[in-house]
Protein backbone atom coordinates (compact mmCIF):
# COMPACT_ATOMS: atom_id res chain seq x y z
CA UNK A 1 0.00 0.00 0.00
CA UNK A 2 1.03 3.60 -0.81
CA UNK A 3 0.51 5.34 2.67
CA UNK A 4 0.94 9.27 3.92
CA UNK A 5 1.76 9.20 7.29
CA UNK A 6 1.10 12.84 9.53
CA UNK A 7 2.54 13.16 12.69
CA UNK A 8 2.24 15.94 15.17
CA UNK A 9 5.45 16.28 16.97
CA UNK A 10 2.93 18.30 19.46
CA UNK A 11 0.50 15.17 21.13
CA UNK A 12 1.52 13.24 23.72
CA UNK A 13 4.82 13.65 25.65
CA UNK A 14 8.38 12.93 24.42
CA UNK A 15 8.60 9.16 25.70
CA UNK A 16 5.52 8.46 23.09
CA UNK A 17 7.66 9.15 20.50
CA UNK A 18 8.91 5.41 20.05
CA UNK A 19 5.93 3.94 18.14
CA UNK A 20 6.35 6.47 15.22
CA UNK A 21 9.98 5.35 14.25
CA UNK A 22 8.38 1.39 15.06
CA UNK A 23 5.93 2.45 12.68
CA UNK A 24 8.88 3.18 9.54
CA UNK A 25 10.65 0.31 10.56
CA UNK A 26 7.64 -2.08 10.26
CA UNK A 27 6.21 -0.32 7.30
CA UNK A 28 9.06 -0.31 5.63
CA UNK A 29 9.89 -4.46 6.52
CA UNK A 30 6.10 -4.90 5.45
CA UNK A 31 7.15 -3.33 1.84
CA UNK A 32 4.42 -0.43 2.46
CA UNK A 33 5.92 2.88 0.78
CA UNK A 34 5.05 5.63 2.80
CA UNK A 35 5.47 9.45 2.63
CA UNK A 36 6.17 11.15 5.91
CA UNK A 37 4.72 14.51 6.90
CA UNK A 38 4.83 16.71 10.30
CA UNK A 39 2.22 19.54 11.34
CA UNK A 40 3.73 22.67 12.49
CA UNK A 41 0.05 24.01 13.99
CA UNK A 42 -3.63 23.16 14.34
CA UNK A 43 -5.32 22.93 10.99
CA UNK A 44 -2.33 21.67 8.79
CA UNK A 45 -3.25 17.83 9.31
CA UNK A 46 -6.24 18.49 7.42
CA UNK A 47 -4.32 20.70 4.46
CA UNK A 48 -2.05 17.66 5.01
CA UNK A 49 -4.71 14.64 3.92
CA UNK A 50 -6.34 17.02 1.79
CA UNK A 51 -3.49 17.17 -0.29
CA UNK A 52 -2.12 13.38 0.27
CA UNK A 53 -5.06 12.15 -0.37
CA UNK A 54 -4.74 12.04 -4.66
CA UNK A 55 -1.00 9.64 -4.48
CA UNK A 56 -1.93 7.21 -1.81
CA UNK A 57 -3.83 4.08 -0.23
CA UNK A 58 -4.31 5.25 3.27
CA UNK A 59 -3.70 8.11 5.57
CA UNK A 60 -2.11 7.19 9.10
CA UNK A 61 -2.85 10.27 12.02
CA UNK A 62 0.26 9.89 14.36
CA UNK A 63 -1.18 11.92 16.87
CA UNK A 64 -4.27 12.42 19.16
CA UNK A 65 -8.05 12.41 18.72
CA UNK A 66 -7.61 16.10 17.58
CA UNK A 67 -5.06 14.84 14.73
CA UNK A 68 -7.41 11.97 13.47
CA UNK A 69 -10.44 14.61 13.45
CA UNK A 70 -8.16 16.65 10.71
CA UNK A 71 -7.28 13.90 8.72
CA UNK A 72 -10.86 12.62 8.37
CA UNK A 73 -11.93 16.09 7.36
CA UNK A 74 -9.30 16.91 4.75
CA UNK A 75 -10.08 13.73 3.51
CA UNK A 76 -13.48 14.32 3.42
CA UNK A 77 -12.72 17.38 1.49
CA UNK A 78 -11.21 16.75 -1.08
CA UNK A 79 -13.93 14.17 -1.53
CA UNK A 80 -11.65 10.48 -0.53
CA UNK A 81 -13.65 8.76 2.20
CA UNK A 82 -14.36 5.36 0.96
CA UNK A 83 -11.69 5.69 -1.59
CA UNK A 84 -8.62 6.18 0.92
CA UNK A 85 -8.35 4.52 4.44
CA UNK A 86 -7.42 5.76 7.71
CA UNK A 87 -5.80 4.82 9.84
CA UNK A 88 -4.38 6.07 14.02
CA UNK A 89 -1.09 5.33 15.70
CA UNK A 90 -2.34 7.07 19.08
CA UNK A 91 0.19 8.86 20.38
CA UNK A 92 -1.81 11.38 21.93
CA UNK A 93 -3.21 12.56 25.74
CA UNK A 94 -6.90 11.05 24.94
CA UNK A 95 -6.32 8.59 22.39
CA UNK A 96 -10.21 7.65 22.53
CA UNK A 97 -11.42 6.62 19.41
CA UNK A 98 -8.19 4.54 18.84
CA UNK A 99 -9.81 2.79 22.66
CA UNK A 100 -12.97 1.85 21.12
CA UNK A 101 -11.45 0.43 17.77
CA UNK A 102 -9.16 -1.28 20.20
CA UNK A 103 -5.87 -0.14 18.75
CA UNK A 104 -5.46 2.17 21.89
CA UNK A 105 -2.24 0.12 22.72
CA UNK A 106 0.73 1.68 19.77
CA UNK A 107 1.66 -2.57 19.38
CA UNK A 108 -2.34 -3.08 18.55
CA UNK A 109 -2.33 -0.07 15.79
CA UNK A 110 1.05 -1.04 14.36
CA UNK A 111 0.07 -4.23 13.56
CA UNK A 112 -3.79 -2.87 11.88
CA UNK A 113 -1.62 -0.58 10.32
CA UNK A 114 0.97 -3.00 8.30
CA UNK A 115 -1.96 -5.68 7.65
CA UNK A 116 -3.69 -3.65 5.62
CA UNK A 117 -6.84 -4.92 6.78
CA UNK A 118 -10.11 -2.25 6.87
CA UNK A 119 -13.26 -2.14 8.84
CA UNK A 120 -16.22 0.21 7.78
CA UNK A 121 -16.81 3.01 10.15
CA UNK A 122 -19.53 5.40 10.69
CA UNK A 123 -18.99 9.15 10.29
CA UNK A 124 -21.12 11.50 12.43
CA UNK A 125 -21.37 14.73 10.85
CA UNK A 126 -21.90 18.00 13.23
CA UNK A 127 -23.55 20.53 10.10
CA UNK A 128 -20.86 19.96 7.52
CA UNK A 129 -17.75 19.07 9.62
CA UNK A 130 -17.09 15.09 10.30
CA UNK A 131 -16.23 13.76 13.45
CA UNK A 132 -15.47 10.23 13.91
CA UNK A 133 -15.50 10.10 18.44
CA UNK A 134 -18.00 12.63 20.02
CA UNK A 135 -19.20 15.99 20.23
CA UNK A 136 -19.97 17.19 23.75
CA UNK A 137 -21.09 20.35 25.06
CA UNK A 138 -21.25 22.29 28.57
CA UNK A 139 -19.37 21.29 31.44
CA UNK A 140 -17.17 18.57 29.02
CA UNK A 141 -16.62 21.33 26.57
CA UNK A 142 -15.92 23.60 29.05
CA UNK A 143 -13.27 21.00 30.81
CA UNK A 144 -11.29 20.54 27.40
CA UNK A 145 -11.33 24.36 27.01
CA UNK A 146 -9.37 24.71 29.83
CA UNK A 147 -6.88 21.81 28.76
CA UNK A 148 -4.17 22.95 26.59
CA UNK A 149 -1.26 21.25 24.70
CA UNK A 150 1.30 22.56 27.36
CA UNK A 151 -0.90 21.35 30.32
CA UNK A 152 -1.08 17.87 28.43
CA UNK A 153 2.40 17.68 27.99
CA UNK A 154 3.24 18.47 31.48
CA UNK A 155 0.97 16.62 33.36
CA UNK A 156 -0.35 13.94 30.84
CA UNK A 157 -4.05 12.43 31.30
CA UNK A 158 -4.32 14.80 34.56
CA UNK A 159 -4.61 18.10 32.36
CA UNK A 160 -8.60 16.37 32.33
CA UNK A 161 -8.78 16.83 35.92
CA UNK A 162 -7.23 20.41 36.06
CA UNK A 163 -9.31 21.27 33.76
CA UNK A 164 -12.22 19.91 35.35
CA UNK A 165 -11.57 21.90 38.48
CA UNK A 166 -11.24 25.18 36.57
CA UNK A 167 -14.44 24.36 34.79
CA UNK A 168 -16.59 23.41 37.39
CA UNK A 169 -16.21 26.66 39.20
CA UNK A 170 -17.51 28.80 36.09
CA UNK A 171 -20.28 26.50 35.07
CA UNK A 172 -23.97 27.40 34.94
CA UNK A 173 -26.86 25.02 32.88
CA UNK A 174 -28.30 25.96 30.07
CA UNK A 175 -31.72 25.55 28.87
CA UNK A 176 -32.07 22.87 25.87
CA UNK A 177 -34.48 21.45 23.37
CA UNK A 178 -33.08 18.34 22.23
CA UNK A 179 -34.73 16.18 18.91
CA UNK A 180 -33.73 13.10 18.09
CA UNK A 181 -35.65 10.68 15.88
CA UNK A 182 -38.83 11.71 16.56
CA UNK A 183 -38.07 12.53 20.35
CA UNK A 184 -38.26 15.88 22.24
CA UNK A 185 -36.70 16.76 25.49
CA UNK A 186 -36.64 20.14 27.08
CA UNK A 187 -35.05 20.87 30.42
CA UNK A 188 -31.78 22.70 31.56
CA UNK A 189 -28.87 20.60 30.99
CA UNK A 190 -25.31 20.64 32.28
CA UNK A 191 -23.72 18.48 29.23
CA UNK A 192 -24.82 16.89 26.49
CA UNK A 193 -23.33 14.57 24.21
CA UNK A 194 -23.55 12.85 20.73
CA UNK A 195 -21.36 9.89 20.56
CA UNK A 196 -19.87 7.57 17.69
CA UNK A 197 -17.15 5.91 20.07
CA UNK A 198 -18.02 5.39 24.24
CA UNK A 199 -15.13 7.25 25.70
CA UNK A 200 -14.53 10.90 25.68
CA UNK A 201 -12.07 13.22 27.18
CA UNK A 202 -9.02 10.77 28.15
CA UNK A 203 -11.02 7.92 29.38
CA UNK A 204 -14.13 8.79 30.61
CA UNK A 205 -16.70 6.14 29.52
CA UNK A 206 -19.87 8.30 28.37
CA UNK A 207 -21.41 6.37 26.37
CA UNK A 208 -20.84 2.79 27.17
CA UNK A 209 -23.14 0.88 24.85
CA UNK A 210 -21.64 3.33 21.41
CA UNK A 211 -20.16 1.20 18.59
CA UNK A 212 -18.34 2.94 15.85
CA UNK A 213 -20.12 0.50 13.58
CA UNK A 214 -23.57 0.12 14.42
CA UNK A 215 -25.39 2.65 12.39
CA UNK A 216 -26.57 5.01 15.38
CA UNK A 217 -25.22 7.36 17.86
CA UNK A 218 -25.79 7.55 21.95
CA UNK A 219 -26.71 10.50 23.12
CA UNK A 220 -26.45 11.11 26.70
CA UNK A 221 -28.03 14.53 28.69
CA UNK A 222 -27.04 15.35 32.25
CA UNK A 223 -29.96 17.45 33.83
CA UNK A 224 -29.14 20.03 35.99
CA UNK A 225 -30.07 19.09 39.15
CA UNK A 226 -27.84 20.43 42.32
CA UNK A 227 -24.50 21.33 42.47
CA UNK A 228 -23.49 18.08 44.99
CA UNK A 229 -25.64 15.65 42.65
CA UNK A 230 -23.86 16.48 39.93
CA UNK A 231 -20.71 16.20 41.65
CA UNK A 232 -21.99 12.89 42.86
CA UNK A 233 -22.59 11.68 39.28
CA UNK A 234 -19.38 12.74 37.83
CA UNK A 235 -17.54 9.49 38.93
CA UNK A 236 -20.21 7.19 37.35
CA UNK A 237 -20.19 9.23 34.04
CA UNK A 238 -16.40 8.26 34.36
CA UNK A 239 -17.14 4.83 33.95
CA UNK A 240 -20.00 4.18 32.45
CA UNK A 241 -22.78 3.61 35.08
CA UNK A 242 -24.70 6.51 34.44
CA UNK A 243 -26.74 5.36 31.79
CA UNK A 244 -30.09 4.33 33.87
CA UNK A 245 -29.68 7.33 36.54
CA UNK A 246 -32.26 9.87 37.25
CA UNK A 247 -30.74 12.66 35.82
CA UNK A 248 -29.37 11.19 33.34
CA UNK A 249 -31.49 10.74 29.31
CA UNK A 250 -29.36 8.31 27.11
CA UNK A 251 -31.07 6.42 24.20
CA UNK A 252 -29.63 6.08 20.78
CA UNK A 253 -30.58 8.19 17.26
CA UNK A 254 -29.53 8.57 13.77
CA UNK A 255 -30.22 12.22 13.58
CA UNK A 256 -30.28 14.78 16.47
CA UNK A 257 -31.02 19.00 16.64
CA UNK A 258 -30.01 20.61 20.09
CA UNK A 259 -30.48 24.09 20.51
CA UNK A 260 -29.77 25.85 23.48
CA UNK A 261 -30.73 29.49 25.14
CA UNK A 262 -27.09 31.01 24.73
CA UNK A 263 -24.31 29.83 22.80
CA UNK A 264 -22.32 27.35 24.60
CA UNK A 265 -18.94 25.37 24.23
CA UNK A 266 -18.87 22.22 22.41
CA UNK A 267 -16.69 19.91 21.90
CA UNK A 268 -15.97 18.06 18.65
CA UNK A 269 -13.07 15.59 18.57
CA UNK A 270 -10.76 18.02 20.35
CA UNK A 271 -11.97 21.41 18.56
CA UNK A 272 -13.67 23.46 21.23
CA UNK A 273 -16.55 26.09 19.20
CA UNK A 274 -19.25 27.87 20.42
CA UNK A 275 -22.79 27.80 19.68
CA UNK A 276 -26.38 28.04 19.86
CA UNK A 277 -27.67 24.91 17.59
CA UNK A 278 -25.99 21.77 16.74
CA UNK A 279 -27.59 19.46 13.57
CA UNK A 280 -25.98 15.93 13.85
CA UNK A 281 -26.69 13.27 11.65
CA UNK A 282 -24.57 10.18 10.41
CA UNK A 283 -23.04 8.36 7.37
CA UNK A 284 -23.04 4.81 8.15
CA UNK A 285 -19.70 3.19 6.93
CA UNK A 286 -18.54 6.30 5.28
CA UNK A 287 -14.96 5.43 6.81
CA UNK A 288 -12.63 2.75 5.73
CA UNK A 289 -10.60 1.96 8.89
CA UNK A 290 -7.33 0.09 9.00
CA UNK A 291 -8.22 -1.41 12.56
CA UNK A 292 -9.32 -5.41 13.79
CA UNK A 293 -13.00 -6.36 13.49
CA UNK A 294 -14.93 -6.40 16.26
CA UNK A 295 -14.13 -9.35 18.70
CA UNK A 296 -10.49 -9.63 17.13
Amino acid sequence: MRMAVIVNPAAGTADDRAPVEELRARLTGAGHSAEWLETTGPGQARRLAASASTGCDAVIAAGGDGTLNEVVNGLADADALGRVAVAVLPIGTGNDFARSLGVEAPTAALDAIVSGATRAIDLAMLGDRAFLNASAGGFTAETSAHVNSALKQAVGRAAYLVGGVRAFLEHEPVPARVEADGRVIEDDLRLFAVCNGAWIGGGHQLAPTARPDDGVMEVCLVRARSALDFIALLPRLSVGTHVDDEDVAYFRARAVTCSFGRPIKVNTDGEVLEASQCAYTLRPGAVRFLCPAPGA
